[in-house]
């Protein structure tokens, strides 16, 4: 059975895990799986060294690229097709918009006999204005017409697409990311290797934000939430009254320099750090006691499994799909968006009180690794080809 993969691009995150990961399950005796991806931004790192890793083929169409123009986005659709034409998949799968766009119409033409789209995500609030989420939103319903199955990564996201009468429920099917946690995991062998490389003291906590510095994820709130820390027993913002916590920001984006200018007019550069993006994060995982998310929307954030699956205490936005991975209180702690003095207590209190969040460590740790596992991930598509004739 051949499976081609779209993606818009190969950018650091969640849906470029998943499209690498999948398309390697599928692609044996049974299956053979392709990937076509367009080029990254020119602010933005890629993931093409993880899919090098494996050996499924892979093409490279460069307008594919985020960018949207009406002219070359036409013609984009002309050589998907050609592409199509040419591998004759069983299957074409979309990830992501602008692939979602472009695949999906291209593979109609082409006639493929299943065509699925996975939402990773949505940008029908909280990216545009209102007459931009419209447009997008009446686009994904014609869209989904032209779909054998639409995908949602979660309950929340399967609601939101229902909410927003992309389709219906009978086209719709719920399956969550899988992982292979071998690649995640840390050992006693990581411990102290990122502190030391980024002049950590030892007996410092490390509290970690993973991912795009970028509007929607407002990475401003961990400033305004470790400003809240430092200054909370003096009268001035010079030094920081709890020397003994670091922030890091792991990651990039086009918030980035902002936020440095920020924490430099603070003077607080000893304390909050920037490394950019980081291929292997075990180092960071198996020093960190709390990974901080303080996103405005999010879909399924990669960073929470992985921090969950490697016991840190999670701290994150009581939105979008975050509570579909997160018990509040049981396998981690959800806060409302920019409540800083709730944000700021919660993350001293598991640095001040680590053993009374023991048991919620090991619960987000067996929760997330047999309900993210890439074993069932595997089987439930499998399970959805069968359901479609395959």
């Amino acid at each position: 059975m051949k499976i081609l993969n779209i993606i818009t691009r190969l950018n650091i995150g969640g849906a470029s895990i998943h499209v690498v990961e999948i398309s390697q399950l599928f692609n044996n005796e049974t299956y053979s799986s392709t990937v076509l991806y367009g080029n990254v931004e020119s602010n933005e790192k890629d993931m093409l060294y993880l899919a090098r890793e494996y050996d499924f083929p892979m093409i490279n169409l460069p307008s594919m690229g985020r960018s949207v123009n009406p002219l070359i986005d036409l013609y984009l659709i002309w050589q998907v097709y050609r592409v199509i034409r040419s591998l004759k998949p069983d299957i074409v799968h979309t990830h992501t918009a602008k692939a979602g766009f472009a695949g999906r119409l291209a593979a109609r033409l082409a006639g493929v006999p299943v065509i699925l789209h996975t939402f990773h995500g949505n940008n029908f609030r909280g990216y545009f204005g209102k007459l931009m989420s419209t447009v997008s939103i009446l686009i994904e319903r014609l869209l989904a017409r032209l779909s054998t199955c639409i995908i949602a990564i979660s309950e929340q996201q399967r609601q939101e697409l229902l909410d927003f009468r992309i389709t219906t429920a009978e086209k719709l099917r719920v399956i969550h990311l899988g992982f292979d946690f071998s690649r995640i995991l840390h050992t006693e062998t990581h411990k102290n290797l990122f502190k030391k490389a980024y002049g950590i003291r030892p007996d410092q906590h490390l509290v970690a934000f993973v991912g795009r510095l970028t509007a929607i994820k407002d990475p401003f709130e961990l400033i305004k939430i470790a400003t809240r820390i430092f200054t909370s027993a003096q009268a001035s913002d010079s030094a920081p009254t709890r020397d003994d916590i670091v922030f890091t920001f792991v990651g990039d984006g086009e918030l980035a320099e902002e936020l440095k200018a920020e924490v430099r007019r603070l003077g607080y550069q000893e304390n909050i750090i920037f490394t950019g993006f980081i291929k292997d994060l075990k180092p960071l995982y198996a020093d960190a006691e709390v990974l901080l998310l303080t996103s405005l929307n999010e879909g399924t954030p990669v960073s929470i499994i992985e921090a969950m699956a490697n016991r840190v205490a999670v701290v994150a936005s009581r939105v979008g799909g975050i509570p579909n991975l997160i018990t509040d209180q049981e396998s981690g702690l959800l806060i409302s968006p920019q409540d800083t003095a709730a944000f700021s207590s919660s993350i001293l209190d598991i640095i001040d009180h680590p053993e009374k969040y023991q048991t919620m460590r090991e619960t987000a740790y067996s929760k997330i690794t047999t309900d993210y596992s890439i074993e069932r991930l595997k089987t439930e598509l499998e399970i959805l080809f069968r359901d479609l004739g395959f």
